[in-house]
C-alpha cells in the first residue's frame, strides 16, 4: 500500500511538472536546451566560505570558489591554487609557492595578497566568521613572501595543516574587504570553474561557466540547483525530465528509478559519513559510561539495516573510516539482554511496576532529535531505535525537526539528551577522530575524555606515520570503550541520474561540476 501511494504521488506530481517544463527551459541553456539542473534535499544558507557549516553549502562553493589545496574525486589531497608546499625543520613555518595569472571573476588578480586577506578575514573577531580553520591549523600569522609565494606560520606544529585547507577558499580582497559580511554572503567571488548569477531562496541556484578559469575550458554552461525537501518530488522531477541528478533518496526508491525505462540511472557509493546518536551527558542518567554502552547493546542495527536500508550497510565500529580504521574493533552486537544488565548496574530501576526505568527517583525519559530532509531515511531509523530503547525500559520521543530548525538549535545547542546527526569524513584519522573534541561547535555531546584529549593533541603534532597509527588506534578503542554515542553506520548514498548525465559520486558527498559530462545528443 505505501508503495502504491508513493508511485500515485509521484504520478500526480510528474504530471504537474509538464506543465511548467517549459519555464524550466527557459531558466536558461543554450537554444532552448534545459540546463544541467541538480535536485538537493535542503538549501543553502550562506555563500560566504568563512560562514559556510554544511557538507550541501561546501558543494556549492567548491564550484565557485579554489582552495590552495584541493581534495580530488579520489578523495586524495593535491595541488590547486598552490603548486606546491614544504614545511621547515621547526615543523611551524609552511611555504606554499602559487600558480601564475589566476583571476578571480570579477578581474580581480590572484596572489600572495589574496592569501593573506583570506586568513586574515577568518581571524577577524569583529565579522566572527564560523570557520574554525584557524584553530585547526594553530594558525599565527600569513607572511608575504613575493606575489607568488607565501609562508602560513603556525602556533605548534600541525601534521594535517593541507588537508585543512581544503576548505580555505581563496577570496579577491577588494570584493570582501570593501562589503559587509551580509552583502557578500549571496554574492560570491572565487577564481572556481563557475559563477553564481542568481539566487532565489528556497527556489533555485543558478550558476553559469567562468570562462576564463584557470584549468581551461567549462564544458556544462550553466547549471540550476534546486531544494527540493520531498524525496518523492524528486523522484517525480527525474521521472519527468525536468531534473538530471537528485540526491538524497532511498535505495527502495532509488530502485524504482532505475527500473522505468526512461534510461534513468541509479548511483550508489559507501559514502564516509558516519551515522549516530549523540548521548548529551548534560543529562543527568548519561554520564554513566554503563548507561551509554547499554544504549549501543540495545540498538539492533541488522535488523534495521534490512527493515529500513533495504539491506544496505553494516553498523559503525569505529568512528574512523578506511584506510585507517583499526579494523580489530568489532561493532557493539545487539544484545538486550546485556543492555538490561548495564542499567541495573548503573543504578536504574523500575519501581512501580509500569515498565519505564527511574534514576535517582525520577522516570528515564527523554526526547531523540531527527531532521527531516536530510539523511537517507533518518526518522525511520530513530523510530526503529526508540522501539529498541523501549524495550530496555527507557521511555524515548522521537522528535522530527525541519532542517533549519535542527541547525538554528545545533548553533545554540540546544539539542534534546539523543540526538541524530552525521559528520561526513575528510578520510584522515586526525580529522575523522577530531569530531569529538570538546570545542567543536557540532559535537554536543559534553563528553570529556583526557586521554582522548591528550592522545588527540599528540596527534595533530606528529608526523611520522607509524606512530600517528599507533595514536590513532589507542583512541579509536578509547571511543569504543568509552561510548560517547550510539554508534549506527557509514552511509551509502544514493543519487538519480538523467540519460544526459554521466557521472559517479564522491564519497564526501560532493558534487564537483566540472567532473560531471553531459552526453551528446543522439
Amino acid at each position: 500500500m505505501e508503495v502504491y501511494w508513493m508511485a500515485m504521488r509521484i504520478f500526480w506530481t510528474g504530471i504537474f511538472l509538464a506543465f511548467f517544463l517549459f519555464t524550466l527551459q527557459s531558466c536558461g541553456g543554450e537554444k532552448g536546451d534545459r540546463p544541467l539542473t541538480i535536485l538537493m534535499s535542503v538549501e543553502a544558507r550562506t555563500f560566504d566560505p568563512h560562514f559556510a557549516s554544511s557538507t550541501v553549502e561546501w558543494s556549492f562553493l567548491m564550484n565557485i570558489f579554489d582552495a590552495l589545496v584541493v581534495r580530488g574525486d579520489d578523495m586524495t589531497v593535491g595541488p590547486g591554487l598552490a603548486l606546491k608546499w614544504e614545511v621547515d625543520s621547526s615543523k611551524k613555518v609552511w611555504t606554499f609557492h602559487l600558480r601564475k595569472g589566476v583571476k578571480f571573476t570579477n578581474g580581480e588578480p590572484f596572489g600572495a595578497q589574496s592569501v593573506k586577506f583570506t586568513f586574515e578575514r577568518m581571524q577577524n573577531k569583529k565579522l566572527r566568521p564560523r570557520t574554525t580553520v584557524p584553530r585547526r591549523i594553530a594558525l599565527d600569522r600569513v607572511e608575504i613572501v613575493n606575489e607568488h609565494t607565501v609562508r602560513i606560520h603556525t602556533k605548534r606544529p600541525v601534521a594535517t595543516l593541507p588537508i585543512w585547507l581544503v576548505n580555505a577558499f581563496m577570496l579577491p580582497p577588494k570584493h570582501y574587504g570593501e562589503k559587509s559580511a551580509k552583502e557578500v554572503s549571496g554574492k560570491p567571488v572565487g577564481t572556481g570553474p563557475y559563477k553564481m548569477v542568481k539566487w532565489v531562496k528556497d527556489d533555485f541556484i543558478r550558476m553559469e561557466a567562468n570562462e576564463n578559469w584557470w584549468k581551461g575550458e567549462v564544458k556544462i554552461k550553466t547549471v540550476l540547483w534546486r531544494p527540493v525537501p520531498e524525496a518523492s518530488s524528486r523522484i517525480a522531477e527525474i521521472e519527468s525530465g525536468a531534473a538530471d541528478i537528485i540526491t538524497n533518496i532511498s535505495p527502495d526508491q532509488g530502485a524504482m528509478i532505475a527500473s522505468e525505462e526512461r534510461g534513468n540511472q541509479l548511483k550508489a557509493i559507501h559514502g564516509g559519513r558516519r551515522i549516530y546518536l549523540g548521548i548529551r551527558q548534560n543529562f543527568e542518567v548519561f554520564k554513566l559510561k554503563k548507561v551509554r554502552q547499554a544504549l549501543n547493546y540495545a540498538v539492533d542495527f541488522p535488523l534495521i539495516a534490512e527493515n529500513v536500508l533495504n539491506g544496505h550497510g553494516s553498523r559503525l565500529a569505529t568512528i574512523v573510516n578506511a584506510p585507517n580504521a583499526d579494523e580489530s574493533i568489532k561493532a557493539y552486537p545487539y544484545n538486550p539482554k546485556k543492555a538490561k544488565q548495564l542499567l541495573a548496574e548503573a543504578g536504574l530501576k523500575d519501581t512501580n511496576g509500569d515498565g519505564v526505568l527511574e534514576y535517582q527517583g525520577k522516570p528515564v525519559a527523554f526526547k531523540l532529535d531527527v531532521p527531516t530532509s536530510r539523511y537517507l531515511k533518518g526518522k525511520e531509523i530513530c523510530e526503529a531505535v526508540a522501539a529498541n530503547l523501549r524495550a530496555v525500559g527507557l521511555k524515548v520521543e522521537v522528535n522530527p525537526l525541519e532542517w533549519s530548525v535542527y541547525l538554528s538549535r545545533r548553533s545554540k545547542k540546544k539539542f534534546s539528551p539523543l540526538y541524530f546527526h552525521g559528520f561526513s569524513s575528510a578520510f584522515n584519522a586526525e580529522l575523522d577522530l577530531g569530531v569529538l573534541r570538546p570545542n567543536l561547535y557540532a559535537n554536543l555531546t559534553h563528553w570529556n575524555n583526557p586521554a582522548f584529549i591528550q592522545g588527540y593533541n599528540r596527534l595533530g603534532q606528529t608526523f611520522d606515520a607509524a606512530e600517528r597509527k599507533k595514536i590513532s588506534y589507542a583512541m579509536q578503542r578509547i571511543i569504543r570503550e568509552d561510548a560517547p554515542w550510539v554508534f549506527l553506520w557509514n552511509q551509502y548514498d544514493f543519487y538519480g541520474l538523467s540519460p544526459r548525465v554521466k557521472w559517479f559520486p564522491r564519497a564526501d558527498e560532493r558534487i564537483y561540476l566540472p567532473s560531471i559530462i553531459m552526453k551528446a545528443k543522439k
